[in-house]
C-alpha cells in the first residue's frame, strides 16, 4: 500500500518563486546594483521559522499516519488470512461459501473507503504544506523588501533561476540574519483541502 509522503520542503522550495517590491526605511547593507538574489531554499530550509515550520508539517503528517494506521494494519492482516482460506479453491467453491464470500466483500469494501481515506489526506496534506509556505512568505517577504531597499536594488532574483551571478549580489545571508532576529516560528495549522473539482 502506498504509504502517506509529505513533499519535502526543499521541493516546496524551489516550485515557490519569490516575487517582493521595496518598503522604506531599511538598516545599512552592503550596496549591490540594480538586482540582488535570494536562496529561498536556503532560507527556507536553514532559518530557525523554516525548520519550525518542517518541524510542524512533519507532526501533522504523523496524526495523520495515524489515523490510517488501524485500517492499514487490518486490511493487511486480512489479506493475508483470505489467502490462506481460498487457498487452492476455485472461484466456484469459494462462491459457494457464503461466509468466506461475505468475507471477501468486506474486504473490499474496506479496502476501497482506506484508498479514498488515503486520497484524501493525502490532498489536506498537500493543502496544508501550501497553506503553511504561503504563512511562511508572508512573514519573509517585509525583510526580502528590507534588503532590496537597503541595497538599491530594482530586484529579487531567486537563486535557483539563476546560472551565474557574483557573489556580491547574493543577499541570502542579510535576509537571514533578519528572518532569524525577528521571526522564530510559522503558524502551522492542519487544514482541509478543497473538495477537487470535476473533470469536464
Amino acid at each position: 500500500m502506498r504509504s502517506l509522503i509529505m513533499r519535502s520542503v526543499q521541493a516546496l522550495a524551489a516550485a515557490c518563486a519569490l516575487a517582493f517590491t521595496p518598503l522604506a526605511a531599511a538598516p545599512a547593507f552592503a550596496q549591490s546594483g540594480a538586482s540582488i538574489i535570494v536562496n529561498s531554499e536556503t532560507v527556507l530550509t536553514q532559518s530557525v521559522a523554516g525548520r519550525d515550520m518542517a518541524q510542524r508539517l512533519q507532526a501533522i503528517q504523523t496524526q495523520m499516519r495515524g489515523e490510517l494506521q488501524g485500517d492499514e494494519t487490518w486490511l493487511q492482516q486480512e489479506q493475508q488470512a483470505l489467502a490462506q482460506a481460498t487457498q487452492g479453491q476455485t472461484p466456484e467453491q469459494i462462491r459457494a461459501n457464503s461466509q468466506l464470500e461475505r468475507r471477501i466483500q468486506e474486504f473490499g469494501r474496506r479496502r476501497e473507503a482506506f484508498a479514498q481515506r488515503l486520497a484524501t489526506l493525502e490532498r489536506d496534506m498537500q493543502y496544508t504544506q501550501v497553506m503553511a509556505r504561503q504563512e511562511f512568505n508572508r512573514q519573509l517577504t517585509p525583510i526580502v523588501r528590507e534588503v532590496m531597499q537597503a541595497r538599491n536594488a530594482q530586484i529579487v532574483v531567486d537563486r535557483s533561476t539563476v546560472m551565474l551571478a557574483n557573489e556580491g549580489v547574493d543577499a541570502t545571508p542579510d535576509v537571514m540574519r533578519l528572518m532569524d532576529e525577528r521571526v522564530r516560528t510559522i503558524n502551522v495549522t492542519r487544514q482541509t483541502a478543497p473538495a477537487p473539482q470535476p473533470q469536464q
